[in-house]
C-alpha cells in the first residue's frame, strides 16, 4: 500500500569567504564555479557512500542511496542510543542499543533544491533537517575553505502576510547569502554583488525598526529582498504586535514551501520512471528563480 510522504523544500548556497582560496582552486566567483563545488560534495559522497558529523551532541549520517540524472536520493540518520539490560545466568548486565531511525532527501545538482522529509518522530521541527544537513556538509566543505548555507524555499506571500492585516510591525530583518545561483540583476544581486566586491562580505545583514509599530514596506521598493529571501537566498525575521497586542516573532524558517508525494514502502530506494519524473516535477513546482524554470521549459521543448 502507498503512504503519503510529507517534504519540505530547502536551496543550498556556497560560499568562499576567502577570494584567494577560491582563485587557488581554480574558480571563478561565478555560479557555475560554486555549483560545481556542492556537486563535487554529493560525487564524493556517492563513492564514499556517506559521511557523518555530530550535531547539537548527537551523531548524523547522510547516506548516498541512489541517483537518477541530477537527482540524488539520501538518506539522514540520527544515531540513536539507549540503555539495555540482559540477564546472564549470573545477573543483569547493562549495555548500549543502537538504532538509526532516518529522513528522506532528494536533491536536484543543477539548482542546489533540497526535498527533505519530515518525520516528527525523529526532527521535532523540520528546518532543523535542513541545519543538520548544513552541519555535515560544512565539516567537509571545510577542507577547500567553503560553506554552505541552507535555506528554506517559501512563499513571497507568506511575506507580504504580515504587512496586508492590522500588525504593527516594529522590526524586519533579512540575512542574505552572497549570490550563488541568482544570475538575474535586480536590486538585491546588485547591492550584494556589490558588498562581496566592495567589502568582502559573504553574508549581509539589513535591519529595519520603527519603535511605533509603523514599519510598512513598500513593493516596489523591497521586493526584490523578499524574491531574493524567497528562493532560498536567505532568512527574514519579523517582530510585530498582533491586533490583541500580543508580541510575536516569525521567521521564514518556519515557512518552507511543503509537498506530498505517494510512495510503496520497499520501491523508494529504486525508484522507477514514473516516480523519478514525479520528484522532477515536484523540484520544479516550488521552484522561484526564473533562469530555472525557463531552463526547465527549453528541455521539455526539446524532448518533445
Amino acid at each position: 500500500m502507498e503512504e503519503t510522504i510529507e517534504f519540505y523544500g530547502f536551496r543550498g548556497n556556497i560560499i568562499f569567504p576567502d577570494q584567494v582560496t577560491l582563485f587557488s582552486l581554480g574558480f571563478e566567483n561565478k555560479s557555475k564555479d560554486k555549483n560545481q563545488v556542492f556537486k563535487n560534495f554529493f560525487e564524493e559522497l556517492k563513492e564514499n557512500g556517506r559521511v557523518d558529523s555530530e550535531y547539537q551532541t548527537r551523531r548524523y549520517y547522510l547516506i548516498f542511496i541512489n541517483q537518477y540524472d541530477s537527482i540524488v536520493h539520501c538518506q539522514l540518520a540520527r544515531e540513536r542510543i539507549s540503555d539495555k539490560y540482559e540477564m546472564t545466568k549470573e545477573k543483569i548486565v547493562g549495555t548500549k542499543d543502537k538504532d538509526y531511525p532516518f529522513i528522506n532527501v532528494f536533491i536536484e545538482l543543477e539548482t542546489q533544491k533540497f526535498l527533505i522529509e519530515y518525520k516528527s518522530t525523529i526532527f521535532e521541527n523540520y528546518s532543523t533537517c535542513g541545519d543538520v544537513i548544513q552541519n555535515i556538509m560544512n565539516k567537509y566543505l571545510k577542507a577547500i575553505d567553503a560553506t554552505i548555507d541552507i535555506n528554506q524555499i517559501i512563499e513571497e506571500q507568506e511575506f507580504w502576510n504580515f504587512f496586508d492585516n492590522d500588525n504593527e510591525v516594529k522590526n524586519l530583518n533579512f540575512s542574505l547569502t552572497v549570490p550563488n545561483l541568482f544570475d538575474a540583476s535586480n536590486d538585491a544581486t546588485n547591492f550584494l554583488n556589490d558588498a562581496r566586491d566592495n567589502v568582502g562580505a559573504s553574508n549581509v545583514s539589513l535591519n529595519f525598526s520603527n519603535s511605533e509599530g509603523k514599519l510598512r514596506p513598500n513593493k516596489n521598493g523591497i521586493e526584490s529582498f523578499v524574491k531574493y529571501t524567497s528562493a532560498g537566498g536567505g532568512i527574514w525575521h519579523i517582530s510585530y504586535k498582533d491586533k490583541n497586542g500580543e508580541t510575536r516573532k516569525v521567521s521564514s524558517k518556519q515557512k518552507s514551501k511543503k509537498i506530498c508525494m505517494r510512495f510503496f514502502k520497499d520501491e523508494i530506494n529504486n525508484l522507477e520512471n514514473d516516480k523519478i519524473n514525479l520528484i522532477k516535477f515536484e523540484m520544479q513546482k516550488i521552484e522561484t528563480i526564473e533562469k530555472f524554470k525557463e531552463e526547465s521549459n527549453e528541455k521539455k521543448d526539446n524532448d518533445n
